[in-house]
């Protein structure tokens, strides 16, 4: 059963001004020390999430971990208040959410959760981060799996054509970015699952570069499994995700990493254990519970500001951008310039500069960080919702020197 959208969400409608952007990038301290371009890598955390971290290892340190304030307070209260943010954040049933560490984690617990049969197929787009990859590399050479892989086009239609002929009864999984980690591309996640759904095959989407740069419904987007994680554009701390899956899902994939759990019933003298109904049954063990709940307040944050602000945010700085890059000679856009495709992510090829050299000289002389694609020799600037216009202008002047 999906939430409804109340409380912090009704700033969705709101937009980002020019007295609110400035009250945003107050409360993000980072950005006064250099031009942030690299969200899609690690966002930048605002005071109040790193202001969490501190307090709650602060009280560790005052009280122990298990004084019963400190742990009750962090396992059953912070902990699960943080799942339900999450499953509010996805339009989804909190008994649906597996808290993880990261995507890679989500992509894993699906992977070794199903049973694999030699000549099952898997369908991976070429555009996948290696989190997305290598599981199914290794998967391939351990199972027979067959690997089955989608060549992107920045046309939809194209893209789904192209999977369509993809799949056949063999077809198992379809391993899909909601956004591309290369180019920014937005793909028709919901499309693409439901031709897999037809031909009797799971999709788990990979949701690291969608989840804080637009509102994501993920029982709606027709996927089996979505993964996302809370160190980029929802700006949390490193080491916190998500996954979330069909509530039929839960019982059909089979916990490969098992230990102690509270929720997780154990007796030693039958020597017999019970798994948890829900999605927690993948949360094994001790975790740093103290990021879990920063995590929340950085979802806290993200809503407060509203997802539709951001995204209508967004796309306006990257229609300035892309229309200025594409005036520069001897630069190459990488990502596509048809607004419903783009992100936040924007990816650009120099003539003549090496992407590491040129990332290099970017932050050496106007201290703009930004991350390399260097299977396309290219560098790839991150324009988040709190990204200045004149921060932009020293973007775009930077390219413009070197591009002649």
């Amino acid at each position: 059963m999906s939430s409804k959208r109340t409380g912090a969400n009704a700033g969705q409608t709101k937009t980002i001004d020019a007295l609110r952007l400035e009250q945003i990038r107050a409360a993000i301290p980072a950005l006064r020390h250099g031009i942030y371009l690299n969200t899609g890598t690690f966002g930048p955390m605002p005071s109040m999430v790193a202001d969490e971290i501190r307090r709650v290892y602060g009280e560790i340190e005052r009280q122990g971990t298990f004084a019963p304030e400190i742990f009750w307070q962090m396992e059953l209260e912070g902990f699960e208040a943080t799942r339900r943010q999450v499953a509010h954040l996805l339009h989804a049933d909190p008994a649906e959410i597996s808290l993880t560490r990261n995507v890679t984690d989500g992509i894993n617990i699906v992977l070794h959760g199903l049973d694999w049969q030699p000549g099952d197929q898997v369908i991976v787009t070429d555009h996948e981060h290696p989190s997305g990859t290598v599981p199914w590399l290794a998967l391939a050479e351990r199972a027979g799996v067959e690997l089955r892989w989608l060549e992107l086009a920045e046309d939809a239609d194209e893209t789904v054509a192209r999977f369509e002929r993809l799949l056949n009864p063999k077809t198992r999984l379809a391993q899909l970015s909601h956004v591309s980690c290369l180019t920014g591309l937005r793909l028709p996640i919901e499309r693409l699952s439901r031709l897999a759904r037809q031909a009797g095959a799971l999709t788990l989407v990979d949701g690291a570069h969608a989840e804080g740069q637009f509102a994501v419904d993920a029982p709606s987007l027709g996927c089996d499994f979505y993964a996302a994680c809370g160190h980029k554009w929802l700006l949390g701390p490193q080491g916190v995700g998500m996954l979330w899956m069909r509530r039929e899902h839960v019982q059909r994939l089979r916990p490969i990493w098992l230990g102690w759990d509270v929720g997780q019933p154990f007796d030693r003298a039958s020597r017999s254990y019970q798994l948890q109904e829900t999605a927690a049954r993948f949360e094994q063990s001790t975790r740093a519970w103290p990021l879990y709940l920063a995590f929340g307040k950085a979802i806290e944050f993200i809503e407060g500001v509203g997802l539709a602000a951001i995204e209508a945010r967004v796309q306006e700085l990257r229609r300035v951008f892309i229309r200025s890059l594409t005036a520069m000679p001897d630069v190459t856009l990488l990502s596509p310039d048809d607004a419903p495709l783009g992100t936040g992510l924007v990816t650009v090829r120099v003539a003549g500069w090496p992407c590491e050299l040129l990332q290099q000289r970017l932050w050496d002389r106007q201290h703009i960080i930004t991350n390399v694609i260097r299977e396309f020799d290219a560098v790839r600037f991150s324009l988040a919702f709190f990204t200045s216009q004149p921060e932009l202008a020293v973007a775009l002047a930077a390219l413009d020197d070197v591009a002649y």
